[in-house]
């Protein structure tokens, strides 16, 4: 309007015209307004600052600290196993005052470096075992004996309690053992590995794996392959750290091991005659495997690659029956866990 109003080159008659047209758009616009005014609240609003956020914008952590927890194994290449000799070092004792028989060490899970998770079944309990200064850091006495334990993210451990049914929860935090939740399942359980928030669990009588989560509930059972039994007797099993990873499930009664696809499929099948009532079965790294021979008294290495199957250690190690074996990738070290022994055999890379 002003620019039609004040343009040079309009005749005076021309911005008449438009200086009248303009009076009337003026009148509709301020009518309008008026209107929308009578339409309009005015609302006045106050921020209140929430308490918790402000406390938390105040800690020097700001939201938290990064810890590694459960997977530090994938940043630490794992030798070829194969290719390395063994030497013994000095055994560590496990056995603590609170203990009221010989130590029977079923369990041993690696949570850090160094650092040692074992069950102890002849005195039900778990223990913290560093390796370092060669010691027991914590002990908690368990509600039942123990078989075998895995980690959990979060600064958390899975014990199966095979008498009592259940698996208990335990918190590994601060290196201090306390227990959690406890999860219900069916008489017999044994062995437990743990992969992408799901639990496996084998059982030795009624042979069979059952897939859960961390709440107990059955997602999935492998017991029978076209009708057939799968397994004899499965007290332990482990998650491989291949990709894509597949489980491991020890068969004590027939002297195997066998390969299943995370979905129950068997994948192989594979045996030694050095090999005789096979327990714990641990990965430690892709392709290599640890397996127990709790007959045979020794501690076979298991190559995918080959499918075959070689003694690292033996008899000749000082290896009574051994049920539980245990890598840590940062010291090159082998710790086995013995019947009615209370100590840990411990053996270092050359």
């Amino acid at each position: 309007m002003r620019t039609e109003l004040t343009s040079g080159d309009v005749s005076v008659n021309q911005r008449y015209v438009a200086s009248r047209r303009s009076q009337k758009e003026l009148r509709r616009i301020y009518d309008n307004m008026e209107k929308m005014a009578d339409r309009m609240n005015g609302r006045k609003y106050q921020f209140t600052k929430d308490a918790d956020t402000e406390r938390l914008l105040g800690s020097k952590k700001g939201l938290g600290t990064l810890d590694v927890a459960g997977e530090f194994r994938k940043n630490i290449p794992v030798p070829d196993l194969s290719t390395v000799t063994w030497k013994n070092g000095a055994d560590i004792n496990v056995r603590t005052p609170q203990d009221q028989g010989t130590c029977v060490i079923t369990g041993l899970n690696l949570l850090s470096p160094g650092l040692f998770l074992l069950t102890d079944h002849g005195n039900s309990c778990a223990k913290l075992v560093d390796a370092t200064t060669r010691t027991v850091t914590s002990r908690l006495e368990l509600p039942g004996r123990p078989w075998e334990v895995c980690a959990l993210p979060d600064d958390q451990a899975a014990v199966t309690l095979p008498v009592k049914s259940m698996i208990q929860l335990l918190s590994t935090k601060e290196g201090q053992l306390s227990r959690g939740k406890e999860i219900k399942v069916s008489s017999g359980c044994r062995g437990i590995a743990y992969n992408n928030s799901r639990l496996y669990v084998s059982y030795a009588s009624n042979p069979r794996i059952e897939v859960m989560t961390l709440d107990g509930l059955i997602i999935s059972k492998f017991q029978t392959v076209d009708g057939r039994q799968t397994f004899e007797c499965s007290n332990y099993l482990t998650v491989s750290a291949s990709t894509p990873p597949t489980l491991y499930v020890s068969d004590f009664q027939a002297n195997t091991v066998i390969q299943l696809s995370l979905d129950g499929k068997i994948l192989r099948e594979y045996s030694d005659k050095k090999l005789e009532y096979p327990e714990s079965v641990v990965a430690v790294g892709p392709g290599q495997l640890l397996v127990c021979g709790y007959g045979s008294q020794n501690v076979m290495l298991l190559t995918e690659r080959d499918g075959k199957m070689t003694e690292i250690m033996g008899r000749k190690d000082g290896l009574s029956p051994p049920y539980s074996v245990s890598f840590c990738p940062y010291t090159r070290t082998i710790v086995v866990g013995m019947r009615d022994n209370d100590s840990l055999k411990v053996f270092n890379a050359n």
